[in-house]
């Protein structure tokens, strides 16, 4: 796994976060999936290892995690793809282990995210987070990282 290093301290408590690209499905790297992804979205199907297998062989897709020493602290995966406008990478499913919130670990994430979607040649970033309170504190770190709110909707439909 390659790995992206970042110090992070508050107060008198030091993190050192290590974000590393996942190269292999492994049941530690599927146990911290199952623990980091409900606290993003409780209500969606946790990946088994058969889809993160897939996810992991795709050549368009990096999945990423964070580690406290040897502790998976944060993941998110980063998809980059050709439109006719654009080289797009997309940023999804970015968590932090509430254990670890306000700690770095999520700017060190996203930093990593946007080098990966810079390496793989993408011209822009972006990113779809939900709204309200519980998010307030990553929408503060996706703006002072230069994520603008764009003036469209999202739509999904269930295939």
């Amino acid at each position: 796994m390659e790995a992206h290093s970042r110090a992070a301290s508050v107060s008198s408590f030091e993190l050192k976060v290590h974000v590393e690209r996942v190269a292999e499905a492994t049941p530690k790297i599927h146990a911290a999936l199952a623990r980091l992804l409900p606290q993003l979205n409780s209500g969606l199907e946790l990946p088994d290892m058969v889809r993160l297998q897939r996810l992991i062989a795709d050549p368009a897709v990096t999945l990423l995690i964070a580690r406290d020493g040897d502790e998976i602290v944060g993941t998110t995966t980063v998809i980059v793809y050709t439109t006719p406008f654009w080289i797009k990478a997309r940023l999804d499913e970015v968590v932090v282990d509430d254990s670890a919130r306000g700690r770095g670990v999520g700017e060190a994430l996203v930093k990593a995210a946007l080098d990966v979607g810079r390496e793989k040649g993408a011209q822009v970033a972006e990113l779809q987070s939900g709204r309200g309170p519980a998010r307030e504190a990553a929408h503060r770190l996706y703006d002072r990282l230069g994520f603008r709110i764009r003036e469209s909707d999202v739509m999904r439909i269930l295939l």
